[in-house]
Order: structure tokens, then sequence, then C-alpha cells
């Protein structure tokens, strides 16, 4: 039941509707430039880009609702997309006859009726394995042809190639095959019968199985169908897949079978309704190498010219071995052609030798290092060591072949990696003269051509580190010399794309302007963009937005001849908390990368670059040119039903208080989950310094609230637990979900993750009275397509005001231990919560959380091999963390492919000891101050409150073959204060060798390994200090590793003063403290002179440059500079200048292992930290 094909305007919704018992099954999707100002309807012609990834039908609903996003189309000079063209079938869901409706695994019976359903055993609730191969065949009269759809398919699949969970259909001319979750059109199919085949060893709650609809209708009559009646066979589910034909033997051996060589470049080309039958000789294969099709401008089935055809480059659309068919049927859609429907099929091939002679040597690699050599006379044929099994090694070949002469270098069998792509642990490596670096290869299981070399020579390098990859053999590889061409490329590999598009003659010139200012606003498309070191730039958004920073990181180019730009195998480090300017409402920003950033993780290099990631954000309408709903979060309790929209305090950016909690909620959209960008945020902290992990900015909440099943109720459950909620009192922002609510004070500008819910309450509160930095919030909301079909979770009531109460504790049985690291994945569309036994008997502590792409499409069990890039996730966990993934999250770092699963590895550290033992007080009486050990938990005075001034410490010991590992619970201290100092109240953790000091708010997580078996603890408070809890520790003993190279030295350490101060200085200020002067009594002998503060003028000390009075006024009218004392005394020694009141000098400091540098600027200048590194010596000698 094809469809009227639909269109929709960019930045609006179309709905794709079906009549009762039917579903949507969208067969194309594109996105489209219009050649006429201002369609939004497809014309031939316009331009047009592929958008079927925008389209998240996956439910059975009688109707879908797409939203046609607005995207710049690099297919179309990267204009803006004018509209969405979608063409859709509706498909029946059941029948009204269940003697239609078959089961896939009735094996033996054909089906021969005109229409039907096919289903998997159990679907779709009672979800069945299999236990062998189960197929069905439909039998299609010779007059007839059929058509087929996927409705529905939910199993599993462990590897890329659907070796374990499966759906094949077969025809006479190839074979589709399916796993995991998707919906289908199929295109023609072309057979007398039919073959489905399903198969699923894997096992979840949520799997369905598998849904089928089928018609039989007349064939056209222009139809050529080869093979027609031909024999189908089933197929064998592994890595190489082939589909049996009838074999067609050749009657003359070809001249290149007689030389045992590969043929030269075979080529036909296929009009519409034409095959081809490939065949190779015995002991040949087919390596297809160029799979073109064509669009004329004639219409017409002309001779294949890609000079004046508009042409697409695909891989091959099936694997051939020996021999294969070809047939197209004149349906193929080319989208970077005007939409056009190809005209021919064009395709070049070549069959290469598979058993000529071994010229590998059966030899282990040199225990020296050295090179094994192989001359290449002609040909040959290599397989590596224990083929067809893997064996660990690491070796380089060095091929050769005639002067004069380049090596053709083909694979027959590339199986190293377990069928997935990333090359890390097992791979070939071909290396040119004079590269360091070369073309990696590990999984090419088809027959192919791999490598051209530059010249005669060339280093062969194969490794396996990992001999259980699986389902791999190892490596079989056909080489051929042959003489160079004058023409040749050198140093290019000759790999086929996968997807390359070819563009030669445009058929269309797109006309339809892009829009500064769209008249319905929305979030645009991030953008990527690339800062060199020393350069800067400026970035700008349209009138009504402002610019956002969402991702950035530091990067070392891989080679040094690489452009500055992100390219795979760049060393990265993240770079977004570093990034301090462009913190307002405001549409433009400026970025410079001018002092070089040393880059730990990536051994200490320079980095080459800085990448950011921006995109621009609704901020207000423009008059009558574009508009965007806005809402006064106090102007009403009425909730919001809007696709998008501003919410904003009263009057921002000018600051006003509220008597009480304002509250809108946020109804949501049917298909769709939020996502929120807070535009600015400036209000209270609620009188608590900010720690140095939670700063003003930083992505992460102040404190993120988890609920639970039983308790979503945000009253109830602080009811239950008091302490969960002791800042963001009394001024706060709260974004606050089903299963979880954020609480933000103080200044933020931030993109939130997408949160998947029905509703969300926005919650504001400000009892702080005005000041001159305080404007309140605004943030931007917009209900975006899921991705996948994802079930939210609905919102109860919530929220009047936060009462506190006493906090119920709950008990455990059994040890309480510090736990293994955990390790957890959330693939995309699904949501975990991450939690440690025995309730409050434990916190979670984030070790580490990264996104990665397996390199298959799918959600595996997470492995080094996978490409994994840092995850900034805001997690601030207490006994538990909830985490969804719902958007996919394209990775820069792994070739801007979108991460299949988020992983987080995480430990649980106990918050008591066994047994209900006492914590220690560490200001408490003892007969020692010395604590001896194995396990110690240790607490501030009257913890979770904090007392008044206080100054003590404690010291705990392991006998010496120990050492400790000392983990915060909890810390909640005053923080730094405006120079970075801990001078109100800290914790300071040292074992004679490294020193910690801690304070404002930590979360849970280890802070020290000591290096020897004594550490101690020091807790100073010098004033009582209301809102604070003090802090909780909790240390155990580990055994002293074998190679523990650390030597502390001994531990005396003093206990008396009550803050560090900084190492002793010279009498010479540094250069950032210190203001030049110029002119007045200055010399001009090229040394450069400072004032010196405090002087003494007019008998009245003087700290800062004075404006009035000066010694010699300054040149011209009105112009009073301000000026200073050369020395101590002005009034005796009459020296002075005007003041350099520009950036001062930059002071540079080595701090020493324990030791503290304070940074100090004059009055009136605010402390930019320009570069900071680690270091060691090469001699480990320290000074």
């Amino acid at each position: 039941m094809p469809m009227k094909p639909q269109d929709s305007c960019s930045s609006s919704t179309m709905t794709l509707r079906c009549s009762a018992n039917y579903v949507v099954i969208v067969k194309s999707a594109s996105y489209g430039v219009a050649q006429i100002a201002g369609s939004c309807a497809y014309t031939p012609g316009d331009c047009v880009a592929d958008a079927m990834n925008a389209i998240t039908c996956t439910t059975d609903a009688v109707s879908c609702v797409v939203f046609a996003t607005r995207k710049k189309l690099p297919q179309c000079s990267d204009k803006f997309n004018d509209y969405l063209h979608v063409e859709f079938d509706c498909v029946p869901l059941s029948m009204d006859d269940p003697a239609k409706e078959y089961n896939v695994c009735q094996n033996g019976t054909d089906i021969t009726s005109d229409y039907g359903i096919i289903k998997s055993p159990g679907y779709p609730t009672q979800f069945q394995t299999t236990t062998a191969e189960c197929f069905r065949s439909i039998q299609v009269p010779s007059n007839k042809t059929i058509r087929l759809w996927l409705t529905d398919l939910y199993i599993g699949s462990t590897l890329g190639n659907c070796v374990n969970d499966h759906v094949y259909v077969v025809d006479s001319i190839q074979t589709y095959r399916h796993c995991s979750r998707v919906r289908y059109s199929y295109p023609y199919l072309c057979s007398s019968t039919i073959i489905i085949q399903y198969f699923v060893k894997s096992q979840f709650s949520i799997y369905r199985g598998m849904r089928m609809y089928y018609d039989i209708i007349d064939r056209p009559a222009n139809d050529n169908c080869p093979n027609s009646n031909g024999t189908i066979t089933t197929v064998r589910p592994t890595p190489d897949t082939t589909t049996t034909i009838n074999q067609i033997t050749t009657t003359v051996t070809p001249t290149y079978v007689l030389l045992g060589i590969a043929s030269p470049t075979l080529s036909f080309q296929l009009c519409k309704g034409q095959s081809s039958t490939i065949q190779c000789p015995v002991n040949y294969g087919v390596v297809t190498t160029t799979n073109i099709f064509g669009v004329t401008q004639s219409g017409l089935c002309e001779d294949h010219d890609a000079a004046k055809h508009c042409v697409v480059t695909t891989a091959p659309t099936f694997v051939c071995r020996q021999s294969c068919t070809y047939f197209y049927p004149g349906n193929r859609i080319i989208p970077s052609c005007g939409n056009k429907i190809a005209t021919y099929q064009y395709v070049d091939y070549q069959c290469i030798p598979t058993k000529t002679e071994l010229i590998s040597p059966n030899t282990s690699c040199p225990l020296d290092g050295s090179k094994v050599p192989i001359q290449i006379n002609r040909r040959g044929r290599f397989q590596s060591l224990n083929y067809p099994n893997l064996k660990r090694m690491n070796c380089t070949y060095r091929l050769k072949t005639d002067q004069g002469n380049i090596m053709n270098i083909y694979g027959l069998d590339v199986s190293l990696n377990g069928f997935i792509n990333d090359c890390k642990q097992n791979k070939i490596t071909f290396i040119e003269d004079g590269e360091s670096e070369g073309s990696d290869f590990c999984e090419q299981r088809s027959y192919s051509l791999l490598y051209s070399s530059c010249s005669n020579e060339l280093d062969f390098r194969y490794i396996v580190n990992n001999e259980a990859a699986f389902l791999s053999s190892g490596v079989e590889l056909y080489i051929e010399s042959q003489a160079r061409p004058s023409d040749w490329t050198c140093g290019k590999p000759v790999v086929t794309s996968p997807q390359t598009t070819i563009r030669t003659t445009p058929f269309t010139t797109p006309t339809a302007g892009v829009l500064v200012n769209e008249s319905v606003m929305y979030a645009r498309d991030e953008v990527e963009s690339n800062i060199c070191f020393g350069r800067s730039s400026s970035y700008s958004c349209p009138l009504g937005y402002t610019f956002m920073i969402i991702g950035a990181f530091y990067g070392v180019k891989k080679q040094a001849s690489n452009q500055c730009e992100f390219v795979q195998g760049d060393c990265t480090q993240e770079a977004l908390a570093t990034i301090t300017q462009c913190r307002n409402d405001v549409p433009n920003c400026y970025l410079a990368y001018s002092t070089r950033r040393r880059l730990a993780y990536c051994s200490d290099n320079y980095a080459d670059y800085l990448h950011i990631t921006s995109q621009c954000i609704p901020s207000r309408s423009v008059g009558n040119i574009s508009s965007v709903p806005t809402y006064d979060i106090c102007d009403t309790n009425n909730p919001i039903d809007n696709m998008h929209g501003i919410i904003s305090s009263p009057s921002f950016p000018n600051y006003r208080q509220t008597t009480n909690e304002c509250k809108r909620r946020l109804n949501g959209v049917l298909d769709r989950i939020l996502k929120i960008w807070i535009n600015e945020m400036a209000i209270s902290s609620g009188g608590q310094r900010h720690s140095d992990v939670i700063d003003e900015d930083s992505g992460e909440p102040d404190l993120v609230i988890y609920k639970n099943y039983d308790t979503k109720n945000l009253d109830k459950l602080e009811e239950m637990h008091p302490s969960i909620r002791d800042i963001c009192v009394n001024d706060y922002l709260i974004i606050n979900a089903p299963h979880v609510a954020y609480v933000y004070c103080g200044t933020r500008k931030l993109a939130i993750l997408p949160i998947c819910t029905t509703a969300i309450d926005i919650q504001y509160k400000t009892s702080a009275p005005p000041n001159l930095f305080y404007k309140g919030f605004k943030l931007y909301f917009e209900w975006i397509p899921k991705p996948i079909d994802l079930i939210c979770p609905g919102i109860s009531p919530v929220t009047t005001t936060i009462t506190p109460s006493n906090e119920t504790s709950t008990t455990c049985s059994g040890p309480l231990e510090l736990s293994p690291i955990y390790s957890s994945h959330v693939c995309l569309g699904t949501s975990t919560t991450l939690t440690c036994p025995c309730g409050s008997d434990y916190v979670l502590a984030i070790i580490e959380t990264n996104y990665a792409v397996t390199g298959t499409g799918l959600c595996e069990i997470p492995s080094l091999s996978h490409c994994r890039q840092e995850a900034s996730l805001g997690l601030t966990c207490t006994h538990s963390c909830f985490v969804e993934y719902d958007i996919p999250k394209p990775l820069i770092q792994c070739g801007s492919q979108n991460a299949d699963y988020i992983n987080i590895d995480y430990e649980c550290v106990p918050t008591r000891l066994p047994n209900h033992e006492n914590p220690i007080d560490i200001c408490g009486s003892t007969s020692t101050s010395t604590i001896a050990l194995n396990k110690v938990m240790m607490v501030s005075p009257q913890y979770p409150t904090l007392g008044g001034a206080r100054t003590c410490s404690k010291k705990i010991e392991a006998p010496s073959d120990k050492i400790w590992m000392i983990y915060i619970v909890d810390l909640f201290l005053e923080g730094q204060n405006d120079i970075g100092d801990c001078n109100a109240a800290s914790l300071t953790i040292n074992d004679g060798n490294d020193k910690v000091v801690l304070c404002g708010l930590q979360q849970p997580g280890l802070v020290m390994v000591s290096c020897g078996n004594v550490v101690e603890l020091k807790f100073v408070s010098t004033h009582q200090a209301l809102g604070y809890r003090g802090f909780k520790v909790y240390s155990q003993t580990i055994d002293l590793p074998g190679n523990w190279a650390c030597k502390p030295p001994n531990m005396t350490i003093t206990t008396t003063t009550t803050r560090k101060t900084s190492p002793p200085t010279t009498t010479v200020l540094p250069p950032s403290l210190q203001i030049p002067a110029y002119g007045g009594t200055t010399t001009s002998n090229g040394t450069r002179q400072y004032c010196k503060f405090p002087f003494t003028y007019q008998g009245n000390s003087q700290s800062n440059c004075l404006t009035v009075d000066p010694p010699i006024p300054a040149p011209g009218p009105g112009v009073q500079e301000p000026w200073c004392s050369l020395t101590s005394n002005f009034d005796t020694d009459r020296q002075w200048g005007f003041c350099d009141l520009s950036v001062t000098d930059t002071s540079i400091y080595d701090i020493c292992r324990g030791q503290l540098q304070t940074l100090r600027c004059p009055p009136g200048y605010v402390i930019d930290i320009i570069t900071a590194d680690y270091a060691a010596k090469p001699d480990g000698n320290i000074g």
C-alpha cells in the first residue's frame, strides 16, 4: 500500500498516517533544497540528500510524527534544507484470516497464498530462541512478482555480520541480511521462490522477534528477471555469506589463467532490466573494484562516461567468490543526482588467483627484530604463520620485486579482529620507505585489492596481540608484480571506499537562499571548528541567538604534515573546563589559542590546535522577523504545552527576588524527548563558596538528587534523607524529572543532557538581596525527536517547598568491604541506575566515563578495541546514579560516528565499619595520636554538622609491608578564597612525600595511595560556619606492591600551624605583581623600571597609582595619567613615572612537591593562569 509522498518545511513537523490495523514503513527520506524560493515540496531538479537517519517510526502506531530538522547539506553547497520529503507504505499489522499468518519455523512447508504475515515463534510477547535455523519458502507464480516488508524486527546481534541472530531473505540474485532492531521495505525481489531464514541464539527480556508482510502482484510487462525459475538454496550463516547460483562454464582458457596471474580489469554495464553473470575460472575469485550507478541527461542508457554523467560510486551490494550474477531492475534512486533514478549500473572487476604457490616463510619472527625478506618474482601467496589459526607475533617482512615494478596486494582473507574494524590489537600494515606511518587493515573477508605499492620495495608488518579474537583466522594475501604505470600516483593505497560520491556534472544549481534569521527559531546544528596555536577565532550567531560552547578538546597531530584540524589518530585531551570565556547570553564569542598547552595524556607533547564544538541557541524573538515562544516562570503556574520555548526569571537580566518558589511544568510531546540549554544563570550560591570541583565554569549541577521507584516526590525524598539537600537551599534553579532532579545555583551556561520524560517541572527561587552581579536565569527548551523507540517515564505530582527532617538509615548484614571496580555500559536508547549494596552503607565513586563506537553500529560488550572518547556527563553521585543515553552523540575523535554506548567505571566505598563500629573523631581524645588499624573511618568533630574553630590531627599507621588507600566518603567545607587558599577550613592528607589539601564540596572517590605506611590527617577550621557537614574519610591498607619505587622520608610532621604559607621568596617581586613605569624620571637606557608599593607621598602611605597632582602634568588638555613612585619615599627621592596599566608581565613559578605558591596581582587586576604543567625529572631527583 504505497501512500502519497509527504513534504514538510524545515523546522516543522509532518504526520505520516495509516488507517487502523496498518503500520507506517518508511521507504525513503530526503532533505531538499528547493529551486523555487519559498517552496516546501520536492520538484525535479531540487538538490537532495539522504535523511533516513531522521526517521524514528519504530512503533506499531497508525501514525508517526516526523520533525523536519533544519540541516546544512554539504551535498548542496552547504545550503540549509528547505523541506523534508518522505515516501512510505502502510502495511497490515494482522490478518482477519488466521490461516494467513505463518510461523517461520514451520520448516518444510511452502507458502503459496497471495498475501500473508510471517512471524517468529512467540512474537511479540513470548520471545523464544531457536535451536536450529528456521526457514520458510514463498512460491511466486511465473507471471507474478512479490513485495515484502520487514514490519518489525527486534532480536540480538553479537557481531556485525549477524551470525548469532539474523533474518535472511534469499532470491535468485542476492541475499538480504538483517539483525538487531529494524523495519525495512525490501527492494525488487527476483525469483519464483523466496526463502526466509530466521535464527536467534541471544535471549533478552525486551526482544520481540520478527514479523513480515508480503503480497504477490502481477509482474510488470517490461520486467526482466534472470534465473526466475532457478534453484534457490538457503544461506549458510558464516562470515563470508554467498549466494548459490547456477554455474556457467567457459570453454576457452583465458591467457591470464595460462600465465597464472590476475586478469586485466574487466567491466560490464547494465541498463534497466538487464543482468550479467561474472564467472571466474577454477581457483580464481572475483574482486569488484568499482560499482557505479549513473544518470544521463537524456534519460537513455548511454555508454558510461564519468565526465558527462552524474554518477555515484558505492560498495558492492553483495559478496562474490568465484561467480555471481548482477541484475539492475532500474529502481535505484540517486539523491545526489537530483533524486533521479539511475539509468545504468557500471561494474569493474578482476579475477585473481587464489591457489598460487606460497612465498611466506614457515618460521617464527627473528628474535633480534630484523626484517624477513620476501622476493616477489611475478606473483605469490602469503599466509600468516599457523594459518587458519591466530598466533601471537610481531613480524616485519620486507617485500621486494624487480626494479621499475610495483606490487599489487590483494586480500584473500584478512580476519584478525573478530569482525571489528578498529585495528588496535591485531593488524597488518604496509609502510613505504621514508614513511613512519602506514596503511592498516584488520578485517577484509571478501576478495579485494588492498594496496598498490609506490616502488619495488615495501615493509609489511604483521601484528597479533590477541590470539583469542572471535572467528579470526589470520591473513592470506595474493601479491603480484607489474610494471610501474607512467602516471602512477606514488604512495597512495588503492582501496575502494564504502561510499564515495563523484559529482561531475550537476543537474541543478539550487537558488533558494538561506535566511540568516528564520521565521521560527530552533536550536541550530552543532558546528565543529579548530583554532591553531597562535591564532584566534571569532564566532557569531544570528540576531536573537546566543552562542554556546558544547565541547572542546586540545589535539596533538599524529603527523606533523597534517593540517591544523582533528584527524583520526590524533592524541586529544578534554579542554571544556579550561575555557572560561563566553559565559553570558550574547551571540558573539572571541577565542584565542595563544599560550601553548602541554598535554599530560599525550606524553607531555604540546597541543597543535584547540577543537571547539559550538551551537547557536534561541535567546529572544527579533521583531517580526523571527519568533520563539517566551515564558516567565513566575508569571503563572500554568503548564507549558509547546514544542520549544524560552523560560526566564522575572525581568531577566535584571535580578528580582521571588516571594515564594516559582514553578512551571513542561508537558511532553509524543515521540520526543527533552533538551534544555541554560543560556545564562547568575544567582546567589547560598553564601557558600564554590569548590575546585564544581565551579562557575563547570557543566555539572551543584547537586543531583536521584529518585527511586518508591519515592519520586522530591519533598518526601528529602524528608527521608535531610542531608541530601544542604547546598543551594534558598536560591536555586531545579530541573525536576521523574527519576532525577538537577539543582543549580551560582553562575552557569551549559547544555543539559537529553531527558527522556513525558513531563518535567522547572522550579526557581531567589532569596538573596540584589547585587551588581545577579541576573536571574534564562533557558531554552526543545522537544527533539527520539532517535529510537523509547518509553519515557511519567512524572508524579511534585514539590511544595523543601523541608528537611531526620534521616533514616538502613542496615546491612555481612562484611562491609571496598568493592572491586565495576563497569557498566548504557546502550543508545536505554538507561540504567548505578547502585551500591545496602543502601546508605556505601557511596558510589565514579572513576571514569567514556563514549564508545564499536565499529559495527551495534551496542556490544565494551572492548579496548572500540574507539573511545572521554565523556563529560556531570555525574554527582551519592548512593546511586541514574544514567541515560537517549540522543546519539557524534564522536569527533572517532570519525564523527555516533557513540553506540556509554561506559562507566565505578566502585563502592563503605560509609561505616563492620559491626557498626564508631568512626574515629579526628579531634577526639585518644591515648595516642597514631591509629594502628587495617581499616579506619575518620570524621570531623560533630559530623555531619560543623562546629567552631578547631585544629587537630591524627596519624594512621600500618605494618611496614603495607600502604594506605584513602577515600573521601563525604567532604563539605568552606571553599577556597579569591586567591585559591583553603584558609577557612581544610583537610590535609600528608604521607611525607605527597600532600593533598581539600576544601569545598568533594565527590566520593580515591584521593591518595600513600607512599609509605604512615599518613597524617590534619583538620583546620578557623570559625563556626553554618550549613557545612565537615568530612568523613575511609582508609584501608593494601599489600606493598613488589615493584613499589616510592621511598617516603621519615614522617616528622609538625601540627602547630593552622595554615600553610608560601615558600620564602626573594625581595624582588614577581613580574605579575609589578606595574611598569614610563616617562617621568625613568631612565632611557633600556632597563625597565617598576612602581614601588607602598610609597610615601606627602607624608601618607600610598598602595596604588595616584591620579592627582602628577609631578609634571601629562601632555594634552584634560589628560590626567596615573603615576607612582619608583622608590619607597617620593617625598625625599622625587623619583617617579607614569603607570603602565596594561596586562602585566608573565610570572613563572616552579612549585616542588609538598610546597604551596600564592599567586597575587596588584589591586584592580585579576589573575589569568596561562598554563600549568606537571613535570618529572629524568633522574628522579627533586629540586
